[in-house]
């Protein structure tokens, strides 16, 4: 494994540095103009890092989020990891907000970022595909990943993200969206204990037939949980992430009850695939953080 790291703690700069660094600077004209250009928007206590993984052979950038005060603190905090570089800024006001609201804890945030505004999107979307569906599907090369990328996480990016900074390496959390959420849930009946906290919104669980949907009773009837999971779609949803697509697996969970999991499952009226993020994003924390994780579960939590 490779890191690399641009620590830019007050602040990340959200355009990259590589079109600011190309090229030399020329006097005159062009300089006049960069004496008059207003200065970028820019996030305190974040970081800019990659990691080169060994297992996938790809290198994954990472977006970090500190909480108010880690610089100054000795103290240990939760993680919460998020899928899609994209939904950094948002996340990013939602961890904040939900300290000020006292919904949620204080937490380190990390963005996986699949090279979103530096490679073509349409290769950014075939890769985040190929690591977070959990079959191969005929026809498509990047499909049927998650397996690997799920061993990427556990076995090198959480112990590089807990070597590099003060974590609570009991309380770990993953948020996913779209096939973001399908990787989610494949994490949870497949790695049971490795997040004990889960928000999946609107996760692909129509993708190959439901694959994932079939082979869910075995495995949650197998796993051993501490977990508390925030599910939730759209009204509107379509296709992959359409409600009648979907719903057998939440009617499985309440047929099997699995010990030691708690779930909630939210539909937000008149929102889409897409809109119906920040309700997801900003919900789902509130709830899997509204509990203690104990060693047997969540302590005092009601099933929803």
């Amino acid at each position: 494994m490779l890191f690399t790291s641009s620590c830019m703690r007050k602040p990340l700069r959200l355009l990259t540095l590589l079109a600011f660094l190309a090229g030399a600077r020329t006097q005159g004209a062009d300089a006049l103009n960069d004496e008059a250009k207003p200065p970028e928007v820019a996030l305190e206590n974040t970081e800019a890092r990659s990691i080169a993984s060994k297992i996938e052979g790809r290198t994954y950038g990472l977006l970090v989020a500190l909480p108010d005060g880690y610089a100054e603190s000795t103290r240990s905090y939760p993680v919460l990891y998020v899928l899609d570089g994209w939904h950094f800024p948002l996340v990013y006001f939602l961890a904040e907000e939900g300290v000020y609201s006292k919904k949620i804890p204080h937490l380190i945030v990390v963005t996986l970022d699949h090279g979103a505004g530096q490679k073509p999107r349409g290769t950014v979307m075939d890769l985040r595909r190929l690591d977070f569906t959990p079959t191969k599907v005929p026809g498509d090369d990047y499909s049927g990943g998650a397996d690997k990328f799920l061993a990427f996480m556990e076995a090198e990016l959480i112990p590089y993200v807990d070597a590099t900074y003060r974590t609570d390496r009991t309380d770990r959390a993953l948020l996913g969206h779209s096939y973001g959420g399908l990787f989610a849930i494949y994490a949870l009946l497949h790695q049971p204990d490795l997040f004990g906290r889960i928000v999946a919104a609107s996760p692909s669980l129509g993708w190959d037939g439901g694959a994932l949907i079939k082979a869910a009773p075995g495995l949650l009837m197998q796993g051993k949980f501490r977990t508390r999971i925030d599910f939730s779609y759209g009204s509107e949803e379509l296709g992959e992430e359409k409600l009648e697509s979907v719903q057998p697996f939440f009617w499985t969970l309440e047929a099997l009850k699995p010990e030691g999991l708690d779930y909630r499952f939210t539909i937000y009226p008149g929102e889409n695939h897409n809109s119906v993020r920040p309700n997801s994003f900003s919900g789902g924390l509130a709830w899997v953080y509204g509990q203690t994780l104990g060693p047997t579960g969540i302590q005092g939590a009601e099933r929803k």
